[in-house]
């Protein structure tokens, strides 16, 4: 039956919709560092970065940059991605830790 539109999207993508244009960093298995804004995630959690620079270290140690525009990283080449966050963020999830380990572990139940 083809959809009509006006189904509700499943949680999973209502959260990665939040993530568009936000700024993420992705570290490469080959140590390469890519900084663009996040564009795209398919099903096989490749990413599509968009005005993305690539950072890389040179032999004798100097950091270098250049510009990639639009890029796709296929998850076999992720290491590990990174979010950056606002101030406000920030102080959001520092409040949560801080309340994580101010309140007693709950005792399993039994």
């Amino acid at each position: 039956m083809p959809s009509t539109g006006n189904e509700p999207r499943p949680q999973s993508v209502q959260d990665v919709r939040k993530l568009l244009y936000r700024k993420f960093r992705v570290t490469l298995i080959s140590g390469r560092v890519l900084e663009g804004d996040f564009t795209c995630l398919d099903r096989q959690g490749n990413i599509i970065l968009s005005n993305t620079f690539e950072q890389v270290t040179t032999a004798s140690g100097r950091r270098e940059e250049r510009h990639m525009g639009l890029v796709l990283v296929p998850i076999a080449q992720q290491r590990k991605i990174e979010l950056e966050v606002t101030i406000d963020e920030e102080m959001s999830m520092l409040k949560l830790v801080e309340n994580y380990s101010a309140s007693p572990p709950e005792e399993p139940v039994v």
